[in-house]
This record gives C-alpha cells, structure tokens and sequence, in this order.
C-alpha cells in the first residue's frame, strides 16, 4: 500500500496503525487519510475512520491477495440490495483499488452522529428495548423484500436520530428477487439474531416475535415460537463453536502471539505497552512482596496483581517436578481450560471472571509452565453468602445457582469441582470461578457422569443444614 511516510504506518499485513494516508487509484490529488482503526479482521480487511476530500468517512479496506476484488464487490451489491429495499443504509462515496497494492477501498459516507444499536440497548436499560421493536419492523423489511443477513446482529446496526441503519452489505443474500422469504427461512434468519442477545424475558421475546409478525403480515402462534426457539438453540450452538476457535487467534477481540518458546493470547483492548511488558515475565506479580497472595499451593498460586491500575488475579500453574512438567507436556494446560472455559460460560450467559490474557511456556509443541490473568471480583463465597444471610425459598441467588447449573446442562459440560467456594457472589450476581477441570462432553453418558459428581460436590456443602439445601432440592 502507499502511504505518506510523513505520517505513516502499515505494519505486516495484518496490523494497520493510523495515522496513515492512502493513495487512490484514479483520484489524483486526493488521498484517503486513515485516522483510527474501528475493526480489524487480519488477512482480510480493515476498517478504519478517516477523511476523504474534506469529510469524515469511513473505510473499508479489502486486503486479502486474489480475494480482494471479491470482497468489495460483494460490499457493494449488498449496499445495492439495502437500498432497493429501502433500508437506511450509509452511501458509497469511493470504491476502487489503492496504488501499487493489491488491496481494494470502499469509501462510505460517515454517519454521524449516530450509535451502535448495540451500545444503545446495552446502555439504556428496559428502556434500550424499543429500539428493539423498531429493528424488527426493518428486519421485516428484508426479509419481505426476499432479503436475508447472514450475520445479523445488533452491532451491524446504527441509531441515528431515532432511525436504524443497516451496516455490512457484504453479508446480505437475495434468495428470491423481489418474492419475500418463506416462513421457515424467515424464523431461521430472525434465529440469528435472537442467538445473539440472552433475552431472558419471556414476554419481552414474545412481543418482539408479536411486532416482527405483524410487519410481515404472519400469524402469531404458538407453534410459531417453539419453532423459532428451536432454531435460536441450533444458533446459539453453532455460533458458540465459531466463537470458541477464535479465542486461540489474531483477531479485533484478540492479540495472538505464538512462538517456539511461548504462547500468548490477550483481549486487545487490555494489550497496552504496560500489560505486554507484564506478559514478558508474569512471575513479577508473585515476587512483589507487598502483592496480596490469594491462594498458595504446589501446583498453583493466585495473587491479586494491578496491571495499568487495573485489579487482575494472577493464577500460575507450576510444575513439580520433571515426571510432573513430562505429563504437562503432552496436555492442555489448565490455563487454557480456563481460558476456554471462561469464554465458553460467558458466551452462554454463565457469569465468570473476564479473562484478560493467557501464557504458556513452549518449547515447540509441547508446553510447560501456564499462568492465568483475569479480572479480579470483590466478593464472598456462595457457602458464607448462604450461612450468614437470611432466605426465602425464592431466594434469588438459589434461583441463579440453579440457573447455572441448567444452563451447563444445555452445554453438556461440568465443573469438576462444584464447591460452594467456587461460586462468588458479587454486587448481588453468583460468579463461577476456577475452571481448571472445566469440560464438555461429547457423549451423554460420559456428561451424565460428571453432572452427578458435580451435584453431588455442591450439596455436600450443605450438609447438617437443611434450610439452604431445600433452596437447591431440584437439583437431586
């Protein structure tokens, strides 16, 4: 790519730092200043916001080689598409090849002042879910016009003066020319979304289902609904699989770093100059004398460590000694069962600690020392929690417990080690921790297993005290 060395930077063909200018082809004088990064998929594309003859604009950058020229197009007809409909769309300003590159640009007008839609519900509360209503009415839309995206979810939306624009054209298909969608296409499409966002509300689902329907003109039944709830299930799974691969590479969530010697995974959001230098030697949080040392054992030692002036707990898995480091080396570490754990509980709405970065030492294939770095929660365990407050037998933490462990019912997965200390109530919410021996089970019989050891664990801590055991009998 050409860029003005005076304010320059491209590195490798994965990383974009702005600022940076781009040359356009058959544009002359009129560079494409690229100002900030707004996402990045490595090997494919960027998107960046910047100026283009005196404007705010945004730009995708297409950069994958012999692949490029299709991505764009695919952007633009799916725009096209948006606009035939009539969905609020942002317009094409640009779309061409940049000089002595093989990457292609896409120029859109910069929508502003707007905000992700995602942002919005998240932000505003019960009220944030009118705008839900809204964007069924504009799914509704596509779909009666014989539209579908494939990846429908909130944040490819913007609110701009109360109105919702369609964002990644790229992933708009036109089954049917002008002959809207089936109704089996339609619900399997509007699963997508629904896959997207834990909507806990029974009503709240129905009254979205209600809206979408009486924009299509469909009736509204209950044969409807446990139709869409069945495809939401087989969405929900199937997205949690494509999620789970990639926690373990380069992506915008992730900074990815594999060597001969060591692996390293961290959210980029949390990869700033202090925690990479932080990650070059992770046993400085154990031999700060003032750190406060959490748990201390031979296998591993917790720590609570401030990274930016941010609380982190700290876990390093140790190894004994070299028959202990020689079965290590041929197994997943426990911080990577943690790591996926984590991802995996809060991707199915099981509240855990937020993981932040992962290490292992490597020598090639084969793995050695593991440390652990997430967010540390202020609180106490469910046991205290339960001995020292006083309950109803709709105890709202119980309920949330149960909740739990129905939700790693649906997963087939398991704990391994279901003790009441290892759920923590915070702010009023129970939090699983330690998921060393977390797993999931490809057969039932295996899950069946440990499900039954995993219960069994959590009510022995409620031996000799039937008054909080009854809160939690549904579970035997």
């Amino acid at each position: 790519m050409t860029c003005d060395k005076k304010r320059a930077v491209v590195i490798g063909p994965n990383r974009f730092v702005p600022p940076f200018n781009l040359t356009l082809n058959g544009e002359g004088d009129d560079p494409l200043e690229c100002t900030d990064l707004l996402r990045l998929v490595p090997g494919k594309r960027a998107v960046l916001l910047g100026r283009w003859r005196g404007k705010p604009v945004v730009a995708k950058l297409f950069y994958k080689r012999f692949r490029a020229g299709k991505h764009l197009a695919a952007e633009v007809a799916g725009n096209r598409l948006l606009k035939k409909a009539g969905i609020p769309t942002a317009g094409i300003l640009h779309s061409g090849s940049v000089q002595r590159s093989h990457a292609r640009a896409l120029i859109f007008e910069y929508i502003h002042p707007s905000q992700n839609l995602g942002v919005v519900v998240r932000s505003a509360g019960n009220s944030g879910w009118a705008y839900l209503e809204t964007l069924m009415a504009l799914v509704a839309r596509m779909h009666q016009a014989g539209l579908q995206h494939t990846d429908l979810h909130l944040d490819n939306f913007l609110v701009k003066d109360n109105e919702l624009y369609a964002l990644d054209g790229a992933a708009l298909e036109e089954k049917h020319r002008d002959t809207p969608l089936d109704t089996g296409a339609s619900l399997k499409n509007l699963a997508i979304l629904f896959a997207q966002r834990d909507i806990g509300d029974e009503r709240l689902f129905r009254a979205l289902v209600s809206a979408y329907c009486a924009a299509r003109g469909l009736a509204y039944s209950d044969g409807l609904i446990s139709t869409l709830q069945q495809r939401i299930i087989e969405c929900q799974k199937a997205r949690t699989r494509r999620y789970l691969k990639k926690i373990y590479r380069a992506s915008t969530e992730t900074v990815c770093q594999k060597k001969f010697r060591s692996f390293i995974l961290c959210k980029r959001e949390s990869y700033t100059p202090a925690m990479a230098a932080f990650l070059k030697n992770p046993d400085v949080a154990f031999d700060v004398p003032e750190t406060a040392m959490l748990k201390r054992g031979n296998t591993a030692g917790v720590v609570r460590f401030k990274v930016d002036g941010r609380d982190l707990v700290v876990k390093r898995y140790n190894v004994k000694n070299f028959f202990h480091g020689l079965r290590l080396a041929f197994k997943k570490s426990r911080a990577d069962r943690s790591w996926f754990g984590a991802h995996l509980l809060l991707e199915s709405g099981i509240r855990t600690p937020r993981p932040i970065a992962m290490k292992e030492v490597r020598l090639g294939p084969f793995r050695n020392r593991a440390w652990l770095i997430c967010d540390y929660i202020e609180g106490i365990s469910a046991r205290e929690y339960f001995q020292k407050s006083p309950f109803k037998d709709d105890n709202d933490l119980a309920q949330q417990i149960l909740s739990m462990f129905e939700r790693l019912e649906i997963l087939r997965g398991s704990h391994g080690d279901m003790k009441a200390t290892n759920i923590m109530i915070h702010d009023g919410k129970a939090f699983l921790i330690d998921l060393d021996s977390m797993a999931v089970h490809k057969s039932r019989a295996g899950f069946a297993k440990a499900r039954r050891k995993d219960v069994k664990r959590f009510m022995k801590n409620w031996t000799g005290l039937p008054e909080i055991a009854r809160l939690f009998h549904s579970l035997k």
